[in-house]
């Protein structure tokens, strides 16, 4: 007698058979996940590193250019005018420019704040630049070069006030996440700046001291703040509203904590070329800042994402493990093989700029290269004590680093020349490295309270503290009456409806919106 055949799906088991294949996914596809899945930080980042790489690719043209039309004495006193101008700027941003990525995410309004940061950038670097135009000559014979009369101290000056409001600027379309702003600015600035360089040339005749470098520098700067503002007025943008004053005095604590951590991070790299040119010759720095922009496509990799990341923790303190570890993979994927190709491809990178820069600084480039690696975590080091509220601890820490770069740089350049200063400044990066490994590690592993994340009102209380603010209250305990729980307006129900009404109370106490939602009933 046959068995009866018992069809799947009638209550028997189905036919044994090979396996379903799942189909793979494409890595087209599989980027397109992450991507989504790290949106918030690959956009920030994307348009930085768009912004970064068509300014450097113009930048390196630029430089290029300027070789071949002054010579190397020439071009390094305008490289050193530059990385002064940019110092400066750095030092009268106040701090700001950092405080709009942190405090823009999470305010409104924010036309105010972004107003008057800008204005008070601007003064601040003027009185910087003034103070070094009237006190260089009498720290240095070569400072005296950069601003020797009336007309070069005033181009000078003008320069270290448009950088410190274009700094400011950029780092407030981080905040708003605007980044394309920061692009279309800082392509017209490349643009205008390659475009002036040969005017620039032609008007100032037998220079000798790179004013015509500075000059482009400063009409590129000006002509790109005027288009963006331009292109703002275009799209209904108020381009320079009233500026909110009493916002920005109770930010005063957080901004010269920021300050203070910035100046610790910029001095040393705008710096550098400065002291190339005091302790070992103008000349040396133009090969030395050759080989400083190339690999400067590299290191902007992890500055990048770091700096997008503390925008992203700001907003949500709750992400920064899962979006460190992210941020540290993908430093890596990217940088190991840019310094595979730049060691390779710099000799002859360099030889574009002439024969005596391939010549002078293919060894500090190469070493150059060697100090990325160690700069991964410094970087990203800097970012996690920016968002977890540590920013004097990495203050302190930064401080002692940029002291230590500037001591080992300047015995290296006495003792070796450029190759010296060069292996000295790459033994310091990785100290540097070993040093803010761990706490990176420990964060981005979620150790200790980076398990759970810092609470959202923690954060916001934090942050009020940290502005001068009111924290937000903590949550009051609240006693219902039987009238209220049943016998009264609110008759018995359903779970949903007494949570509701427990919530109706809560609001009427200003309790902080962290805590209602906790109370939410599940989806059913």
């Amino acid at each position: 007698m046959s068995q009866p055949r018992i069809s799947p799906g009638a209550g028997g088991p189905a036919p044994a058979g090979p396996p379903a294949r799942v189909p793979g996914r494409s890595p087209l596809a599989t980027v397109g996940a992450v991507w989504r899945k790290h949106r918030d930080l690959l956009d920030g980042a994307s348009a930085l590193a768009a912004t970064t790489g068509v300014a450097s690719v113009l930048g390196f043209v630029y430089w290029a250019a300027a070789a071949r039309m002054f010579t190397p004495r020439t071009v390094g006193y305008g490289s050193a005018s530059v990385s002064a101008m940019t110092l400066l700027g750095m030092v009268g941003m106040l701090g700001l420019g950092t405080v709009l990525i942190g405090e823009l995410p999470r305010r409104r309004p924010r036309a105010g704040l972004v107003s008057a940061a800008l204005l008070a950038s601007g003064l601040g670097s003027l009185v910087f630049g003034l103070a070094f135009a009237l006190a260089g000559p009498y720290v240095s014979e070569h400072f005296g070069n950069i601003s020797r009369t009336p007309a070069q101290a005033a181009l000078f000056i003008a320069g270290v006030v448009l950088t410190a409001i274009s700094l400011v600027f950029d780092q407030a379309t981080i905040g708003l996440m605007r980044g394309g702003l920061q692009l279309s600015r800082n392509l017209i600035f490349a643009i205008a700046k390659l475009a002036a360089l040969p005017v620039a040339a032609m008007i100032v005749m037998h220079d000798q001291f790179g004013i015509g470098i500075t000059l482009s520098w400063v009409v590129g700067t000006a002509v790109s703040l005027l288009l963006v503002a331009v292109q703002l007025r275009l799209t209904g943008t108020h381009v320079l509203p009233g500026p909110d004053w009493r916002v920005l005095r109770n930010l005063g604590g957080t901004a010269v904590a920021h300050s203070w951590l910035n100046l610790a991070i910029s001095i040393p790299r705008s710096l550098m070329p400065v002291l190339v040119t005091v302790v070992v010759s103008p000349a040396a720095n133009a090969a030395f800042y050759a080989a400083w922009t190339l690999t400067g496509f590299l290191y902007i990799v992890p500055i990048h994402l770091a700096t997008v990341l503390f925008a992203v923790a700001s907003a949500d303190p709750h992400r920064i493990a899962r979006k460190l570890r992210f941020s540290l993979g993908l430093s890596v994927a990217i940088g190991v093989p840019g310094m595979v190709i730049l060691g390779i491809g710099g000799h002859f990178a360099l030889s574009l700029f002439g024969p005596s820069y391939a010549l002078a600084a293919t060894v500090p480039l190469r070493l150059l290269l060697i100090g990325y690696l160690p700069s991964i975590p410094k970087v990203h080091y800097i970012a996690v004590c920016r968002a977890t509220g540590r920013i004097t601890r990495a203050a302190a820490v930064l401080t002692v680093a940029a002291a230590t770069e500037v001591a080992a740089a300047t015995a290296g350049g006495v003792a070796g020349g450029l190759d010296g200063l060069t292996a000295a400044l790459m033994a310091v990066f990785i100290l540097e490295g070993l040093v803010t490994a761990p706490p990176v590690i420990r964060a981005a592993i979620g150790h200790g309270r980076h398990r759970r994340g810092v609470p959202a009102h923690l954060a916001r209380g934090s942050a009020a503290r940290a502005a001068g603010q009111d924290a937000p209250r903590p949550c009051p305990r609240i006693s219902l009456s039987p009238a209220e729980t049943g016998r009264g307006r609110y008759a018995p129900g359903s779970r949903e409806e007494g949570i509701e009404a427990l919530l109706s109370l809560t609001r009427s106490a200003g309790i902080d919106p962290v805590h209602r939602a906790r109370l939410r009933p599940p989806a059913r």
